[in-house]
């Protein structure tokens, strides 16, 4: 019994930890940890998505819960890979604290021109901080969908179900 009860008590954070609507696609530990990786095609260049991204992070997102990061380069949020000839344009980091305050997970993303050069892959990757963290209860679809869907990207926005997911973590459910 006691055991029982120490099970559901270690376990009611995790429950608690994604209350919004998008929270409904979770992952069980496809990166060891529960992580998320997905790719959406805007029709902007690959400058102006980072500048629409930025913008939303430096305000805290659509929830107020993202900070961007700092890059290697010394810039926050994205860092400018043009110059290097790398075949990503920009690459940029931000952390998301949980809605319960309990954990923060770092969402990595990289972007790209489209193959005709007309707009931007960007690819985003979201991982729980915390070691062990088996399930996520659609935390880690939640900070890359949450956030995307909310930036303006020059008067649009992503559609939920514009992503795409490009490996098998995340699975979304058969019909949304």
């Amino acid at each position: 019994m006691m055991n029982k009860l120490l099970s559901s008590l270690a376990l009611l954070p995790l429950a608690l930890s994604c209350p919004f609507d998008l929270c409904d696609v979770p992952d069980s530990g496809s990166c060891g940890n529960a992580c998320c990786k997905l790719s959406v095609a805007v029709p902007l260049p690959t400058e102006a998505v980072m500048s629409a991204i930025n913008a939303t992070l430096a305000s805290g997102g659509p929830d107020g819960l993202y900070e961007a990061q700092m890059t290697a380069e010394g810039t926050l949020g994205f860092a400018d890979l043009r110059p290097f000839g790398a075949p990503a344009d920009f690459i940029g980091q931000a952390f998301h604290a949980t809605a319960n305050g309990l954990y923060v997970d770092t969402v990595n993303f990289n972007l790209s021109p489209t193959e005709d050069g007309g707009g931007t892959v960007v690819r985003a990757f979201s991982t729980s901080q915390v070691g062990g963290a088996f399930g996520d209860d659609g935390q880690n679809y939640y900070n890359i969908v949450g956030l995307l869907t909310e930036v303006d990207f020059g008067g649009d926005k992503a559609d939920v179900n514009d992503f795409v997911n490009v490996d098998e973590s995340c699975p979304k459910p058969a019909k949304r």
